[in-house]
C-alpha cells in the first residue's frame, strides 16, 4: 500500500523534480552554502591561524579595515586596468571571428576547432605556457624580436607593472576571446540569410547591412557578453597567478584575497574581503540575470 502511495505521488511531475534534485541541492549546501555561511562567521572574527590564542568577535572590524585598505583599493586599481584593457580585445577579436566563421569556406570545421582550443586549456597552463614565451632569459618572444632586429638585447618584459598586466590581459584575451565568439557565432547563425539578400536586393552595401542587421541583432548577447567577461576578468586568479605569483604589481583583489588568508593566515579579514568582492560580483550576476530574462522574453 506505501508503495502504491509513493508511486502515484512520484506520478506528479512537481514531486518527480523534487525528488531528482534533492541530490544536486545536498551537494550544493553541503560544498557551497554552508561552508559560505561558516565563512561569514568568520568575517566578524579575529582569526589569526597563526595566533590562535587571540581568537574573538570583533564585529565588523574587518569589513572596515578592508575597506579603508589601501592595498585592496590599489588591487582595485589594478583590475579596473585589467578589464579596460581585457574587455575591448575579447569583444572586437571576438566579433571578427564570428563574422569570419559565420561565412561558408573549405576546412570551415577545423577552423572552428582550433579557435576553441585556448578555451579549453586550463588556465594555470595558459599562465606558464605565457610566462615562457615572455622570459627574459630565454623567451620566444625575445628570441623573435632578436632575430627580427627589432631589439638588441633580451629585456625582461614582466618587471613592470604596466607591461605585466597588459600581458596578463593578453593571456585572459586568448583564453576567453573562444567563448565570446561561440556566444556571437550562435547569435549570427540565427539571423535568416532571407534579410541580407533582400538588403543587397535593395542596394545595402557590406557597412550598411552590418550596422544595420548584424550590429542591431548582437546588442543583448553582446551586453551579456560584457557582463560574462567582466565577472571573469574580476575573478581572474590562475592566470595572473601563473604569470607573476602572488607579486603586488599584479596583485588583483582575488590575489590579495589569497595572500592574506592562506600566506598570512588572517582567515577573519580574508572572509570580509571574500563577501566584499563577492557583493561586487552579484552587481554584475544581478545585471545578467536581467539581461538573459529580457532576451528570453523577446
Amino acid at each position: 500500500m506505501k508503495n502504491m502511495n509513493l508511486r502515484s505521488w512520484l506520478d506528479d511531475e512537481k514531486h518527480l523534480a523534487y525528488v531528482i534534485l534533492i541530490p544536486a541541492i545536498s551537494l550544493i549546501l553541503t560544498f557551497g552554502h554552508i561552508p559560505a555561511l561558516s565563512s561569514l562567521r568568520l568575517a566578524f572574527m579575529k582569526y589569526n591561524i597563526k595566533m590562535p590564542g587571540k581568537i574573538g568577535y570583533i564585529g565588523f572590524e574587518n569589513f572596515v579595515h578592508v575597506l579603508t585598505d589601501p592595498d585592496f583599493h590599489a588591487s582595485l586599481l589594478r583590475v579596473l586596468f585589467f578589464l579596460i584593457c581585457s574587455l575591448f580585445l575579447v569583444l572586437a577579436i571576438a566579433l571578427i571571428f564570428s563574422l569570419l566563421l559565420n561565412q561558408e569556406f573549405k576546412g570551415l570545421g577545423l577552423i572552428r576547432t582550433i579557435v576553441i582550443v585556448p578555451w579549453a586549456i586550463p588556465p594555470v597552463v595558459s599562465g606558464h605556457m605565457w610566462k615562457w614565451i615572455f622570459n627574459g632569459e630565454f623567451g620566444v618572444f625575445n628570441g623573435l624580436l632578436f632575430q627580427m632586429g627589432i631589439i638588441e638585447e633580451y629585456h625582461f618584459w614582466l618587471t613592470g607593472q604596466i607591461p605585466a598586466l597588459l600581458i596578463a590581459s593578453l593571456i585572459f584575451v586568448w583564453r576567453f576571446v573562444p567563448f565570446v565568439t561561440i556566444l556571437f557565432l550562435g547569435v549570427l547563425q540565427s539571423i535568416p540569410k532571407d534579410i541580407y539578400e533582400s538588403a543587397s536586393v535593395d542596394g545595402a552595401g557590406i557597412i550598411r547591412r552590418f550596422t544595420a542587421i548584424t550590429l542591431p541583432s548582437l546588442m543583448t548577447i553582446g551586453a551579456i557578453a560584457i557582463v560574462l567577461t567582466a565577472i571573469a576578468g574580476f575573478n581572474v586568479f590562475d592566470e595572473i597567478f601563473a604569470l607573476m605569483g602572488s607579486q603586488e604589481i599584479t596583485q588583483t583583489p582575488m590575489i590579495y584575497n589569497y595572500e592574506t588568508t592562506f600566506i598570512m593566515g588572517r582567515f577573519g579579514r580574508g572572509a570580509a574581503m571574500a563577501y566584499l568582492t563577492g557583493l561586487i560580483l552579484f552587481c554584475f550576476s544581478f545585471v545578467y540575470m536581467r539581461m538573459s530574462l529580457k532576451e528570453q522574453d523577446v
